[in-house]
This record gives structure tokens, C-alpha cells and sequence, in this order.
């Protein structure tokens, strides 16, 4: 057991390049790559958080916290580009693993609608505009869904992250099918209209889609859609056989040339 009474703590500015991950630690330090990329997507390095960094008597700085972004980091910016850190000096490795699972357990998850609160704030463009295209119809982005309440964020996040104008099509076609209620806005449907309309976007005959999903309420739709799959996933996962169920019944008796496609990624 270390001596705590010799454990030291600084901040610095230390280049990216020389943050470094052990590779003989066990599977927390894994590097997740699709995390990597999310990151990378939204890179901005003026809000970029502290590292988290232990010092080791070789001299050398070991990201306790903080590897993904400093990959991206390095990647986008270079290695001389400067992080601020809170360094660690004269850790063991019981207390690295200690601050490790502090940094990463003791963070509460952030709500869906939180979250899209302080994106608005932020202002940012994706959140800014899928609020303005659920306005456009007449609702509000919320905590909770109501009739005119969406309170599947997450989803409205994703089906505006595919096109500029996608978000109010799914919104009018669910409340033509359904009406304006609860049931509407379920997270998995919207998810899936995203899909299938984003798919074939300069084909769909609206009406014809409608009166498709008019023959059956949204929890038959998906009934129908889930029941072989197995236990798990998230929404997104589960969105894809519910389009793929909802183009097959739309193309029922129609030529090739007016059928959508299925070949869908969500």
C-alpha cells in the first residue's frame, strides 16, 4: 500500500504525445474505437475536460482517465497539442485502479432530455434544428412524451443526425397514421419512419404510406416486427426489423419500379 502522505498532485499542460496507456492493465483500459469515432465527430478542443494522469518513477505520464479523447486528440490536433492534466505523482498501481474506477463509476449518466437542454444552450446546430423541426409541427421536445410532447430525444437526435428536413416528415406521417398522441411519438417507431423514409426519400408516396400504417396501432406494429428477435438491443437495433416490416408491407402488389427498398442501415 502506497503512502498517501507522499502522494502528490499538480495541474499541467502536458502534450498530448506523451500521455501515455499501459498496455499490461486489464480490460477497463481497452480501447473502444466506435467511442473514439463519436468523439471525433464532435471534436472541439475548447471544451475538452482535464485529464486525469499518473506519474511513474520512469518519468513517463499514464492516462488514468481520459484516453479516448487523447487519441482523438493526438489524431486531430497532433502530439505537441497541450492537454491540461491532473498529474498523479508516486501512485501504486491499487491506487491507479482506484481513481480509475472513481472517475468512470462515480460520473451520473445524464438524461436523454439534460443532455439536449444543454445542447440547446450550447448551440448546437444538430440540437438547434431538431428543435426548430419538431416546433414546425406543432410539439416540443420533452422529458416526457404527451400529445404534443416528444420525449424520444434520442430518437429525434438520430433521425435529424441523417438529414436536414427528416425530422417533421416522420412526425407528420406518425400523427396521419395514428393521430396526435402518447403513442405516436414511441422511440422505436419514429426510429424506424427515420429509416424507412431517409431510405427512399425521393420515392415514397406519403399517402400510400400512411394508409400503410393506418391498419394497425403502433404497439401491433411492433409486436409483429420484434417478437423473433431475441431479448436485448437497444432501440436502434430494434428500429431496423421494424422498417424493414414496415417497407414490405407498403410494397405489397406494386412493381419494382415502385417498391422501396429494404436495404436499410439505421
Amino acid at each position: 500500500m502506497v503512502d498517501k502522505s507522499k502522494i502528490k498532485k499538480s495541474y499541467q499542460a502536458l502534450p498530448v504525445g506523451q500521455l501515455h496507456v499501459d498496455p499490461n492493465l486489464d480490460a477497463q483500459r481497452i480501447f473502444m474505437a466506435t467511442w473514439a469515432n463519436k468523439l471525433a465527430r464532435i471534436w472541439d478542443p475548447e471544451v475538452l475536460l482535464v485529464a486525469t494522469v499518473s506519474k511513474r518513477e520512469d518519468g513517463k505520464y499514464y492516462l488514468i482517465d481520459g484516453q479516448h479523447s487523447t487519441a482523438v486528440a493526438v489524431e486531430k490536433e497532433g502530439p505537441e497539442f497541450l492537454r491540461d492534466c491532473m498529474v498523479y505523482e508516486n501512485l501504486d498501481a491499487e491506487m491507479e485502479a482506484k481513481l480509475f474506477l472513481s472517475a468512470n463509476r462515480d460520473r451520473k449518466p445524464v438524461k436523454p432530455y439534460d443532455n439536449f437542454r444543454v445542447a440547446i444552450t450550447a448551440s448546437d446546430p444538430l440540437a438547434t434544428r431538431v428543435q426548430d423541426e419538431v416546433k414546425s409541427c406543432g410539439l416540443e421536445v420533452a422529458a416526457g412524451t404527451s400529445p404534443n410532447r416528444v420525449g424520444a430525444v434520442q430518437a429525434l437526435m438520430a433521425i435529424g443526425a441523417k438529414r436536414e428536413g427528416l425530422v417533421p416528415k416522420v412526425l407528420q406521417t406518425a400523427e396521419q397514421a395514428w393521430g396526435r398522441d402518447a403513442t405516436s411519438w414511441d422511440n422505436i417507431m419514429l426510429r424506424a419512419l427515420g429509416v424507412v423514409i431517409h431510405q427512399n426519400w425521393d420515392r415514397i408516396d406519403y399517402g400510400r404510406l400512411v394508409k400503410t400504417l393506418m391498419k394497425a396501432p403502433v404497439g401491433i406494429w411492433k409486436s409483429k416486427a420484434l417478437h423473433a428477435l431475441p431479448s436485448g438491443g437497444g432501440s436502434s437495433s430494434r428500429s431496423t426489423p421494424l422498417a424493414g416490416h414496415i417497407v414490405t408491407a407498403y410494397n405489397g402488389r406494386l412493381g419494382p419500379d415502385k417498391m422501396l427498398t429494404t436495404g436499410m442501415a439505421s
